[in-house]
């Protein structure tokens, strides 16, 4: 009696543990952001160690070898091109999608740049892939995490010093905390080409397959965001801008993500933020923190409240394109001190990671 409770016990924890290896019951792939160094030391590796590394705190249940896969690319490569992250990114989903990882379908969750990546692959992946790999890459919808697709005013800056603009010596000081090195006059600029909002907004078009892309957005500080914040149009999380990581068409100067509800919680008008129709076709704003900065989503980092938007998740659900079930579950509340207010949090959010807000939000 005694082993069949041990043996009941131990197919238990392995069901409850392939369970937890996928998103909704769909296989994973993560896509990073940008990584600056590798603008002055290019990696020899294409940045597949940079690249897996840059996981290496993100929650474990969304990393089984077996259900998620990821990719990874050279920050010093630019977007488009023969020797390009495109093609690097196209020439890693090759095994990845023979082996049928996204026959039933899959998650992207990216972070950043990984956002503007996978628009262009998306909106290009014929070209990429070929016909056969192009019909199994299946992919029910994308997480975006700080999507960076509508790009940051920080890589204008960036290209300025590249191009040798004098800007100033905060902007130069705000550069260098950012990229952690250098910036020299002629130094390749890789992919900040591309993150330059101008840029970004003509790669990033509003033509992409009717996926949804559900967006994670926030307004927090890096230790350098005293210096980047001045020099980046409207709120941001130290490196991008709400009017990117909302997924609005236009890079005006937001302060939320949606109308119905500030960054910090509080229910009420926000006329500084987009309508639904003032968003890219098929993108969704969903979870927001005022406290959590750039690289804290993919860290396992704790300690930030969240909100959740009920108009981005009613606007999702009724969309028609819906793939994902959200299950978020949120507390609403007058606050002692501001009992004129309503508050709106996602429950238990302050004491999870994002990555263990992202699988409890979907079913």
């Amino acid at each position: 009696m005694k082993l069949y409770k041990s043996l009941l016990m131990a197919s238990l924890l392995i069901i409850t543990s392939l369970s937890h290896a996928q998103l909704a019951g769909k296989n994973v792939i993560l896509i990073q952001g940008f990584l600056p160094q590798h603008l002055a030391f290019p990696p020899i590796d294409n940045g597949e160690a940079d690249g897996n590394s840059y996981w290496a705190t993100f929650d474990s249940a969304l990393k089984n070898p077996s259900t998620s896969k990821t990719l990874y690319y050279p920050s010093n490569y630019p977007l488009q091109g023969s020797t390009s992250i495109a093609a690097l990114i196209a020439q890693q989903l090759v095994p990845i999608l023979s082996s049928g990882h996204c026959d039933d379908g899959c998650v992207f969750i990216t972070h950043s740049t990984g956002d503007l990546v996978m628009r262009y692959i998306m909106a290009n992946k014929d070209s990429l892939l070929g016909s056969e790999l192009s019909e199994r890459l299946k992919v029910v919808a994308f997480i975006d995490m700080a999507g960076a697709g509508g790009g940051t005013e920080l890589a204008n800056v960036g290209m300025d010093l590249v191009s040798g603009i004098n800007v100033g010596i905060d902007v130069v000081e705000a550069l260098l905390e950012w990229v952690g090195l250098s910036i020299e006059v002629g130094i390749n600029p890789g992919v900040m080409n591309d993150l330059q909002p101008s840029v970004a907004r003509n790669t990033a078009v509003n033509n992409i397959p009717e996926i949804p892309r559900i967006r994670i957005a926030a307004t927090g500080d890096e230790f350098y965001g005293l210096l980047t914040h001045p020099f980046i149009k409207g709120s941001d999380d130290s490196v991008v801008p709400l009017h990117s990581a909302c997924g609005a068409a236009n890079d005006m100067g937001y302060d939320s993500c949606t109308q119905d509800l500030r960054i910090d919680g509080r229910v009420m008008n926000v006329s500084n933020a987009p309508s639904a129709s003032q968003l890219y076709n098929y993108h969704y704003p969903l979870i927001l923190s005022e406290t959590m900065a750039h690289n804290e989503m993919q860290a396992d980092k704790d300690g930030h409240k969240m909100t959740v938007s009920l108009s981005g998740e009613d606007n999702y659900n009724n969309s028609g394109i819906r793939t994902l079930s959200t299950d978020i579950e949120y507390y609403e509340f007058y606050d002692v001190f501001d009992w004129l207010h309503k508050y709106r949090y996602i429950t238990n959010s302050d004491n999870k990671n994002m990555g263990q807000v992202i699988l409890a939000s979907f079913e």
